[in-house]
């Protein structure tokens, strides 16, 4: 176990793509931007920032114009390495978010939230080590998001640089979302 887990670490520092790089880095930049949200969990931080700074036809625009990368995204969710993959809490949250970004009849705005828990998901994997550069699965997940993040972050830079701020509906707690 200690050599293989040594052996994508070398994999990772040596031959990581040059989009897991730039995932790192525009994701440091979202961090600053949803860093002053309040909500307890990180990804409820996320989620927040999307509602607070989003309106209905910006969320409309970046769903529309990302579509495709997050079908493939959401496909197959990504899972929560912290359980085996048999564990049913495996891909919970993700199914639960998934349902939600499908949902037509939720606010765009709500659904660009719900596609936030599939990236801050993407992202825990990629940080803590869980996805592997030699991984087609991994490297189209990654690739995705980062469609997705540079079509997100620019605006929440713009709305914030404006004061912008809206007052949202909270998406129901994770057990409430439709599966």
């Amino acid at each position: 176990m200690d050599a293989e887990r040594a052996e994508r670490a070398f994999r990772i520092r040596t031959s990581s793509p040059n989009e897991w790089k730039e995932f790192a880095t525009v994701w440091m930049a979202f961090n600053v931007l949803y860093d002053g949200e309040t909500s307890g969990r990180e990804v409820d931080r996320v989620m927040e920032c999307i509602r607070k700074r989003f309106d209905d036809n910006a969320a409309k625009s970046v769903l529309q114009s990302t579509a495709g990368a997050i079908e493939e995204m959401t496909q197959i969710p990504p899972g929560d390495m912290r359980w085996s993959q048999s564990d049913p809490k495996f891909r919970a949250e993700s199914d639960r978010f998934v349902a939600y970004i499908r949902n037509a009849s939720e606010p765009p705005v709500e659904r660009l939230a719900a596609v936030g828990g599939i990236l801050y998901q993407i992202r825990c994997n990629l940080i803590h080590g869980s996805k592997s550069p030699d991984d087609s699965r991994d490297s189209m997940l990654v690739q995705k998001s980062m469609l997705v993040l540079q079509s997100i972050v620019p605006v929440l830079e713009q709305q914030m640089k404006k004061g912008a701020y809206r007052i949202s509906r909270t998406m129901p707690a994770p057990a409430q979302i439709p599966t």
